[in-house]
């Protein structure tokens, strides 16, 4: 496990619930595990692997796709809750009993979900780029904003440079270093995961 990278580690699968999970797994192995919840319409791909492999030389990183996101079968619920329930049965087949759990976006969303229905399972959580559920919506909007909506639903060339636009300012520094992530996005070219369509959440408002 130990030798491996976040662009040669191999995607394995494990099946539980009646889904069959998309996942890599690597680092130095300790006793709690480090699993990642992906952002809105991420992959395995998605994640930086500069960051993860940071992470990966003092501990066990988890990367997967919840139900129903690219290579992983399933559907994807409607709701944080639901989604929060698969990412339970997931740690659960791989055998955790108690892992440290990092959510960006969404995934911090359904990161605090696991929380409250199995606080004995995470240890500790780290959020990044999140915020609690917007329950005073009541309009199905969720945290996805008009600004937000027409960002993910403007056409780019090549597609990837979403991205530059998601999480990088428009300044010339912050978009050098958004082509510096592509570059490390696009690096592992073999055994790439499936592409993601929209998720359909009405918790997130995407659709």
């Amino acid at each position: 496990m130990g030798t491996y990278t976040a662009i040669t580690v191999p995607t394995q699968f494990v099946e539980a619930g009646g889904i069959r999970f998309a996942y890599r797994r690597w680092g130095k192995k300790g006793a709690h595990p480090l699993v990642f919840n992906q952002h809105f319409t991420g992959n395995l791909d998605n994640w930086d692997p500069a960051v993860l492999d940071g992470f990966a030389r003092e501990r066990e990183v988890i990367i997967f796709n919840n139900a129903g996101v690219a290579s992983s079968t399933g559907e994807v619920p409607p709701t944080f809750a639901g989604m929060a329930k698969n990412a339970e049965i997931f740690i659960d087949a791989l055998g955790m009993t108690q892992v440290d759990v990092l959510g960006f976006s969404i995934g911090g969303m359904v990161s605090q979900q696991i929380v409250v229905d199995r606080p004995e399972l995470v240890r500790k959580l780290i959020l990044v780029g999140t915020g609690p559920r917007n329950l005073e919506a009541g309009d199905g909007q969720g945290h996805m904003t008009p600004e937000t909506a027409s960002i993910f639903g403007a056409k780019y060339d090549p597609p990837e440079n979403l991205w530059l636009k998601v999480f990088f300012t428009d300044s010339e520094e912050s978009q050098a270093a958004g082509r510096g992530f592509l570059q490390r996005y696009l690096s592992r070219t073999v055994d790439r995961d499936a592409a993601i369509s929209d998720c359909g959440c009405t918790d997130c408002g995407s659709g």
